[in-house]
């Protein structure tokens, strides 16, 4: 069993299934599992899938009970997602990927943070003009286009007006928990209309590489980048995103209120020239 520890919770993961066990200290609301035919009209190349192949897992509602009562106070939950390794026909494997729906004003839409345990995972933000529109419409223009590698011990909070997707770049399982403030409504269809995201993550022996979705009409360059710390807004690196949110839950605010916030995240994103610069010296694990 490999310990995730930097959860900082007693938490661990199966070597050979990738199925986590919690300890009876914990409580997990919900778990499901999403295979290889749940990701069907996602993936680049849809032939000769076997579609009882695990795609990845998800722990939603993860808790002490001790915590239950602050985090019901600011409408925050806690989860965990694990993305088997391998690819697809190539493509690496990668969660669904969403937009967050908008706040009551109607100014932003909602943020979201995502913090790696174990592996790398390359996380895909694209920004729309409009997420409201369900499937494929012809007001979805993808003005912004971003790739940000996260190494374990790292945060990601993403950045409001944007859809993300996670994709298991590493040779491993990657781990990784969010934290998500529970009236954002999660916007999948428009993702599916479009068949995933603007770009499609491959890997083979030679490495990473990038291919347009060609559904999209027109797409922006690819910008590359990573995460840096901002310890008001309760990101720092190795320290667990549940502890964090334990000793100074108000730092979380902007999950709430993104519109306030906006400017401050997009400055924790740090642009390299290129994939492989961004990735860096340690390489993918």
């Amino acid at each position: 069993m490999i310990s995730l520890e930097r959860s900082g919770l007693p938490l661990y993961l199966d070597e050979k299934n990738h199925v986590m066990a919690l300890s009876a200290l914990l409580e997990c609301e919900s778990y499901k599992r999403k295979y290889v035919k749940d990701m069907k009209g996602l993936l680049e190349d849809e032939m000769k899938l076997n579609p009882e192949e695990p795609f990845y897992d998800v722990y939603r509602g993860i808790e002490y009970p001790h915590d239950r009562e602050c985090f019901q106070k600011h409408k925050i939950r806690y989860d965990i997602t694990v993305i088997m390794p391998g690819t697809v026909n190539g493509e690496c494997k990668k969660t669904s990927g969403h937009y967050h729906g908008w706040n009551p004003q109607k100014t932003a839409t909602y943020a979201e943070v995502y913090e790696v345990l174990l592996g790398t995972a390359l996380y895909v933000l694209q920004k729309s003009r409009s997420v409201r529109t369900a499937g494929r419409g012809t007001d979805t223009v993808v003005d912004d286009l971003i790739l940000v590698v996260v190494h374990a011990g790292q945060t990601l909070i993403v950045p409001p007006g944007y859809g993300h997707a996670s994709v298991n770049v590493g040779d491993g399982p990657v781990v990784f928990s969010n934290l998500a403030y529970i009236p954002c409504p999660v916007l999948y269809d428009t993702v599916r209309g479009f068949h995933g995201m603007g770009c499609y993550v491959n890997k083979d022996a030679e490495g990473l590489h990038l291919r347009k979705n060609e559904n999209y009409t027109s797409l922006p360059r690819v910008k590359y980048s990573t995460v840096r710390e901002d310890k008001k807004l309760g990101i720092r690196f190795g320290v667990s995103v549940y502890k964090s949110f334990q000793e100074q839950p108000e730092s979380f605010r902007f999950l709430a209120h993104p519109e306030q916030y906006s400017d401050e995240v997009m400055s924790l994103l740090d642009y390299h020239d290129s994939l492989s610069e961004a990735v860096g010296e340690g390489g993918i694990l």
